[in-house]
């Protein structure tokens, strides 16, 4: 049977890859629009660099972007540019972090307990929304609640001082569906099933191509699986974190 593990040791490989010096070099970098001179002339700020570039695509002044940044001989080339979404800048904010451990922890106690980790996870977020010190945590451990009531396990993971991601998992009937975001990978969404030889079987999304090679390159290291494909296209949250109704409070331990 299929299980959230696969998905956690899945994404822990994927970060893991990601996380490689060398690897990460060769990543989509991160730009900032800090404001527009003229029709389509731009100030973004790459890291400690305040560069003027220009797009003939509109872009929003505030908000980040993942690019593909190469040296040419008259300069910097930015290309392919990703509007991050606003979910990704939120996750700094977030209350509830969790680790690879305490996920850890979460599965050993269904296992334990002889519960599936969705009910220990509700169980979990139950015991510390009365003990919220803020409106911003009891909305955020509602949210979560919510979340999973609609069938879908969200959760923010830090590891030691590293970026937040998010992980989000969906039981289907005959699959897992999972949704996750990295800083510098971006989105991704994939789906890990059982093929007609009862092999396990992964299909992913990613934001662009440079994603798909570095992924594709470093296929060994995504272990667990008889068949791996991964196409490019545009990804969405499984659940909306700002997709909240207060009425919905009411039946939290329903």
């Amino acid at each position: 049977m299929i299980q959230p593990t696969h998905i956690k040791n899945l994404l822990s490989q994927i970060a893991t890859t990601a996380n490689n010096k060398e690897i990460n070099a060769s990543l989509p970098m991160l730009l900032r629009i800090l404001d527009k001179k003229g029709v389509d002339k731009y100030i973004v700020q790459l890291g400690k660099l305040l560069i003027e570039t220009q797009s003939n695509k509109e872009l929003s002044v505030g908000s980040n972007y993942w690019a593909n940044v190469k040296q040419g001989k008259d300069g910097l080339i930015i290309s392919d540019l990703i509007k991050q979404p606003k979910i990704l800048e939120n996750l700094s904010h977030a209350r509830l972090k969790l680790s690879s451990n305490d996920l850890k922890e979460l599965i050993d106690d269904a296992h334990k307990g002889g519960k599936t980790i969705e009910s220990v996870f509700k169980d979990f977020l139950l015991d510390k929304l009365p003990i919220a010190t803020s409106r911003q945590e009891f909305i955020e451990l509602s949210n979560l609640l919510i979340a999973l009531q609609n069938g879908i396990f969200s959760m923010v993971i830090k590891e030691n001082n590293e970026k937040e991601s998010l992980v989000q998992i969906k039981k289907q009937v005959e699959f897992l569906e999972f949704y996750s975001i990295f800083n510098n990978l971006g989105e991704i969404n994939g789906i890990v099933s059982l093929n007609q030889t009862s092999e396990l079987s992964l299909r992913m999304c990613v934001m662009n191509k440079k994603v798909k090679n570095i992924l594709e390159n470093n296929l060994k290291d995504l272990k667990g699986f008889n068949e791996i494909q991964i196409d490019i296209g545009e990804n969405q949250p499984l659940w909306d974190l700002d997709n909240f109704e207060t009425s919905y409070i009411l039946n939290l331990r329903g």
